[in-house]
This record gives structure tokens, C-alpha cells and sequence, in this order.
């Protein structure tokens, strides 16, 4: 080779051996590697960290080292919203002599609050707050999410308790209440309104709750503590607080929320939309081209869905949302004469065997047959049959859903008829609705059960309502499940969803789902 020939192998080979950029939005590999879109590295996406409107959030800042429980007025931006005093803690100086959780969820700052004051008599309107001016307005009809986390001890000093926050127009409502510790709730006052609450619950943890809010007025000035309701308890019920963030919903991690029935035409995924945000919709991490709204229409194809939410300050990709519209399984016996032929959808059977075939309903869901073709000459045939109560079961152009003794005349084009003697019966199978793990030794654990027929639970798994998987188990015997914890924790109340595959005696596997209420 001459040494023009090399300078130019070497100028083109320098030229072509930088890597291309994979362009995240358009479906396509660009760069040549085989993933596409956010599959690709290139394509990671660094995530909005919401900034709270609450100042100091995780109590950090500092006037002073606390000295006592009542030393709020250390805490910068802080004030003891309420004449019930709330404790300050720190590790600069004076912390708590009690058994608290660690680590702690921010920092090294935090606060406690008691829902009622117990000296000798309970006094359910002694209820403590921690207050503060916001840096910036929450707007009138904006939505806006309220993240915190809460501290519990053990259950006896830390029950159930409701945290809220309230509102007011004006930071010269801050302290409320002034001269009297049993004033009780901020909106108590028709100076304060009550922006949200949520229920939580643990014992010798820290555990992060949240809820969003829509605010009726523009509100300047928060007050964060026990919700209005009173209790009846024997002694201080006692929590703390920590890394309390306040901002728009927008600046969270996107949660996808479902419009609709999957089945149906109109169904719908979404979040809430918002200025100066752009919206791409990916599916199995490969973008939809022209998804760039806030809600998308699935079109039918299942898969797990994302959502890419950007502004100038980053970006964040929502949690999958795995779309599966559920579909019903029907079981169809067929028999026909030999050398005759069988039309199953757009084929037509010769041959005895198992064939299955996809329908789509009305509703939108997919119709799985599964068609047993036998092969026969005239003759009497005894069929020994259970179904699954959804189920039916079919000879020639009769179905059957009911249990009992059926005798069926089958003729074919070629005059050869056939006599089946039918008996159906159904599986008993049960699906509880609802379980409560509280280790009381009544629907401890959510299972199916069954008889002797059901030999074993081949596979349960166990979704949340946004499709992320909880627990697995395989090859379960009757009577054993999930028992409503991951990695030992609790798993809060709410709606699930399960998928269970479940081999019965006659050696087939059948697969069911549902939905039930974990309570506690």
C-alpha cells in the first residue's frame, strides 16, 4: 500500500470510529449497538430532584444547637406553629434519650409531635405543629404533592396517626392558637384551612408517606402536625417528622395513572398535565413516535409503558406501567369424522391434536380457545368433563356451562355421526376478595384454594396497581401464599392484583387473575 493510500485509510478510519449519538425519541438505533431509545445507556435520563417550597425541610439549617425538647426556634425557618410545643433534635448538641429509628431518612435533624397529651387524664385537644412561611405561593387549583417522612417508635408509645397539613392566606397567622395549648387543629381557626392528610402506620421505623393537593386559595404559610380527629390512648402518643418536601406533582416521579377499563376503546393512560413540561411516551423502553402529550391511548398492544417528563431543569422517566388486558380462556372439544376436515379460524383441520387460536372480543379482549380435535369413525363415546366456572365446554355446535349429564348427537357432512355421553362438573376453586396480615391467625395469608383436584399452585404472583411485582412463589401446596410483606416489612393497605397458574388434576394448568384488598 502506498503511503498516500495509508494516510487516507487512516483519516477515514478516525473519522468513522467515533461513536454515533442514539437519539432517544425516534424509535430508531441509531448508533448502531442494538438497543434503542432509553434501552440505550446513551439515553439515561438524570432525575428532577424537587425542590420544596417548604424552607429547610429536613431541619438542617440552624440558629442554634437545641438545648430542651422546646427549642423549634433553632430550627432556621422554623417556628413552633402552635402553643402545644413540638421538639426540636439534633445531634449537634441535645438529642433524644428514646430508642429513635436509624439512620434517619435526611441529615442529622428532625422533630416530634404528640397527638394528645395523657397526665392522668387524656386530653385529646392538646395536639402539637411545627409551622413555617413558604418560599414561594402555592397557586390557587395547582396541584402539588406533600412528601414527608414520619418516625415511629415502638406501637405502644407510637400508634396509627394521621399527619396533615393546613393552610393559610398570610404568614401573620403563624403561631395560632397564641395562649392556648389545648387550641387544638390549625382550622380551628377560619384563618386556616386543611390541605390534606394521610393515614400511616409502623413500629421502630422510618417510613415516607405522601399525598397530592389542590388548594382552593393561594396559600402562603403551612402548618404541618396531628390531623383535627381526637383519640383516646393511655399514655403520650409520640412521632417524628423529618425531610418534609412541598412542591408541584409535576416535579416528582411520574406515577401513570389509568382512565377506563383496559378493554374498552377509551382507556387511557395519563398523568396530570402541566406548563413547561414536554411529554414521550416509550413502550418496552422504545419511543412512540408522536406520543407527546400527557395521556396516551395504548392502541392494544400490551407491554410496559413509560413516560419521559422533561423541562429545563432535567428530566425524569415515570415508573413501567405494564399494560395486559386481561383475556378469558375457553376450552372447545371438537370430534369429526376421519378423512373429513375442521375450520378453526382461518385454518382448516385434518388431523387430531391440541390447536389453540386468538379472538378479540367485543370488549376489546382477547378470546384464547383451545380446541381438542379427536378423530372418529360412527361410534358411542363417554366424555368425563370439569371445567373452571368461567369455563364451557363444547361439543360440536352445543356448549355447556352447567354441571350434569348430557347425551349429544354429532353429525358430520360425511353422514358419520357420533353419540357423546357427556357428564360436566366444575372445579371448586376459591379466591378470597380481601386477607389481613396482622398475624392473627384468620386470612394471614392471600392463597387459592382448593380440593384435592387443585394438586398445586404452579406459579402466584403478586402485582401493585401500577404493575411493579411484590412476590413470587412456585409450586405452592394448598394453603400457602403471600403473606403481605416484602423483605419483612408490611405492605400498606390497598387494592392488588394476582396472577396465579394453577395445575389441577387432570394435569392441565390453568390461568387465573383477579384483584383483592390487603386490610389491616
Amino acid at each position: 500500500m502506498s503511503l498516500l493510500l495509508k494516510v487516507i485509510f487512516l483519516v477515514l478510519s478516525s473519522l468513522f470510529s467515533e461513536d454515533s449519538v442514539e437519539i432517544c425519541d425516534n424509535g430508531v438505533d441509531d448508533n448502531g449497538n442494538g438497543k434503542i431509545d432509553i434501552n440505550d445507556e446513551q439515553c439515561f435520563c438524570p432525575p428532577l430532584e424537587p425542590i420544596s417550597l417548604i424552607p429547610n425541610p429536613s431541619f438542617e439549617e440552624q440558629n442554634c444547637c437545641p438545648e430542651s425538647h422546646s427549642s423549634m426556634n433553632c430550627a432556621s425557618g422554623w417556628i413552633q406553629a402552635s402553643e402545644a410545643t413540638t421538639d426540636y433534635f439534633h445531634t449537634c448538641d441535645w438529642v433524644s434519650s428514646l430508642n429513635i429509628p436509624q439512620p434517619l431518612p435526611h441529615g442529622e435533624g428532625y422533630v416530634g409531635i404528640i397527638d394528645g397529651s395523657f397526665n392522668g387524664d387524656f386530653n385529646p385537644d392538646w395536639k402539637e405543629y411545627v409551622g413555617t412561611c413558604l418560599t414561594d405561593t402555592l397557586r390557587k387549583d395547582s396541584i402539588y404533592r406533600f412528601q414527608f417522612y414520619v418516625g415511629f417508635l415502638d406501637r405502644s408509645t407510637s400508634p396509627e396517626i394521621e399527619i396533615a397539613l393546613f393552610g393559610s392566606t398570610s404568614c401573620d397567622n403563624l403561631p395560632f392558637g397564641v395562649g392556648d395549648p389545648e387550641f387544638g387543629c390549625p382550622s380551628n381557626s377560619s384563618d386556616w384551612v386543611r390541605l390534606g392528610a394521610v393515614g400511616t402506620i409502623g413500629e421502630n421505623e422510618w417510613r415516607q408517606f405522601s399525598f397530592t393537593l389542590k388548594p382552593n386559595l393561594d396559600i402562603t404559610a403551612v402548618a404541618i402536625g396531628p390531623a383535627c380527629s381526637h383519640r383516646s390512648y393511655d399514655r403520650n402518643p409520640y412521632h417524628l417528622l423529618d425531610n418534609l418536601v412541598l412542591s408541584k406533582e409535576i416535579n416528582f416521579m411520574v406515577d401513570i395513572e389509568e382512565e377506563g377499563f383496559p378493554c374498552d376503546d377509551d382507556f387511557r393512560l395519563s398523568i396530570p398535565a402541566q406548563e413547561g413540561f414536554e411529554y414521550q411516551w416509550y413502550r418496552d423502553g422504545i419511543a412512540i413516535v408522536g406520543a407527546t402529550n400527557a395521556n396516551l391511548k395504548p392502541l392494544k398492544q400490551r407491554g410496559s409503558y413509560q413516560l419521559r417528563v422533561t423541562n429545563e431543569n432535567g428530566c425524569q422517566l415515570s415508573e413501567p406501567y405494564v399494560y395486559r388486558p386481561p383475556f378469558k380462556t375457553s376450552q372447545l372439544s371438537e370430534t369429526i369424522c376421519r378423512g373429513s376436515a375442521y375450520s378453526f379460524g382461518k385454518r382448516e383441520l385434518t388431523t387430531e391434536g391440541v390447536y389453540l387460536d386468538t379472538l378479540t372480543a367485543s370488549n376489546n379482549c382477547d378470546s384464547i380457545i383451545r380446541l381438542n380435535l379427536s378423530l372418529s369413525d360412527a361410534s358411542e363415546k363417554q366424555v368425563e368433563v370439569k371445567i373452571f366456572p368461567s369455563e364451557s365446554y363444547q361439543i360440536g355446535s352445543t356448549t355447556y356451562e352447567i354441571p350434569g349429564t348430557y347425551t349429544q348427537t354429532i353429525s358430520s357432512t360425511t353422514g358419520c355421526d357420533s353419540t357423546v355421553l357427556l357428564t360436566l362438573d366444575q372445579y371448586q376453586i376459591y379466591t378470597p376478595n380481601a386477607f389481613s396480615p396482622n398475624d392473627d391467625g384468620r386470612n394471614d395469608v392471600f392463597t387459592i384454594y382448593g380440593a384435592s383436584e387443585l394438586k398445586q399452585i404452579s406459579s402466584l404472583k403478586i402485582f401493585d396497581r401500577w404493575g411493579n411485582l411484590l412476590y413470587e412463589g412456585k409450586e405452592l401446596r394448598n394453603g400457602t401464599g403471600w403473606n403481605g410483606k416484602i423483605n419483612t416489612a408490611p405492605t400498606n393497605p390497598g387494592i392488588y392484583v394476582y396472577q396465579a397458574v394453577l395445575l389441577m388434576d387432570d394435569e392441565k394448568k390453568r390461568s387465573i387473575q383477579g384483584t383483592f384488598t390487603l386490610v389491616p
